[in-house]
């Protein structure tokens, strides 16, 4: 007479198969993790090293600011007040964020001619990358290379000495809105503006020199209609040369620059005097 089978072993059995069973499926769970781990690091990777060759931003997010600095060297400056300037120049450059584009131009004697120095975006140094996605070794050479060198050399390269008839700074401002800031990169990112100069608006329309400060006067010549601008709501830093020989108060002068970016859609909320003038 055959013996019955142990119930014993046969619940060891389903219990060896259970748990073959359980840990097949948490081998699987961790493959799959392991798996969506790694695509989404090539993910990122991508997203890092992907990049606009002319412009240096994201190709994909693109920029997520802008900054513009207009230098306006068209009268004297004295070696103090450069090498004051090169020094606040550095700390706005180190400022801009990874993914933050920086335009650097110089203001002519030509009203609305602009002459352009620098237009990269910050594509970051070799701390602002993943070991696992990247080389940080090799980001590091290329943010040296066509971010930070170029910045620290270019306050070298600004003339210091020159002498211009007109001063057309509102142009300036009207032209950089225009071609920069009404870019289609720019559209929803934070805006940026940094005046380098004396803000002595000068032009046939309407010049400080004969005018001063007084707002009233600039609002009844043609510089007012001519010169009207939308901002786009930027935040506005004026590094200011102190000229001497101004007949009027800088005080009056920053109320003016104050009223005139408030109406034409920006925020001055920097009015910096530099030293050594």
């Amino acid at each position: 007479m055959a013996r019955p089978r142990s119930r014993r072993r046969a619940g060891s059995s389903r219990g060896k198969g259970v748990g073959a069973i359980v840990g097949a499926i948490l081998l699987g769970l961790a493959s799959l993790a392991m798996f969506s781990g790694y695509v989404w690091l090539n993910v990122k990777a991508r997203d890092v090293l992907e990049t606009d060759a002319k412009t240096g931003c994201p190709t994909k997010a693109g920029p997520n600011s802008v900054t513009a600095v207009l230098f306006d060297t068209s009268d004297p400056v004295p070696q103090a007040t450069m090498e004051d300037l090169a020094n606040k120049f550095r700390q706005i450059a180190g400022s801009i964020k990874q993914g933050g584009y920086l335009w650097v131009g110089t203001l002519t004697a030509v009203p609305g001619d602009l002459k352009e120095l620098y237009a990269r975006c910050n594509p970051g140094d070799g701390s602002t990358v993943d070991v696992w996605t990247s080389n940080p070794g090799k980001h590091q050479r290329i943010w040296e290379e066509a971010f930070d060198k170029p910045l620290k050399e270019l306050p070298e390269h600004l003339p210091a000495d020159s002498q211009a008839d007109q001063s057309p700074i509102m142009a300036g401002i009207q032209k950089l809105k225009l071609s920069l800031f009404d870019n289609g990169m720019f559209d929803n990112v934070p805006k940026r503006l940094v005046l380098v100069s004396d803000m002595m608006e000068n032009t046939p329309a309407y010049s400080q020199y004969k005018a001063g400060a007084d707002y009233n006067a600039f609002k009844k010549s043609p510089a007012n209609s001519r010169f009207r601008t939308d901002l786009l709501g930027a935040d506005v830093t004026i590094l200011y040369f102190n000229r001497p020989e101004r007949k009027f108060p800088s005080v009056d002068h920053a109320n003016f620059w104050t009223q005139w970016f408030s109406e034409n859609g920006g925020n001055l909320s920097d009015f910096t005097k530099l030293e050594g003038m």
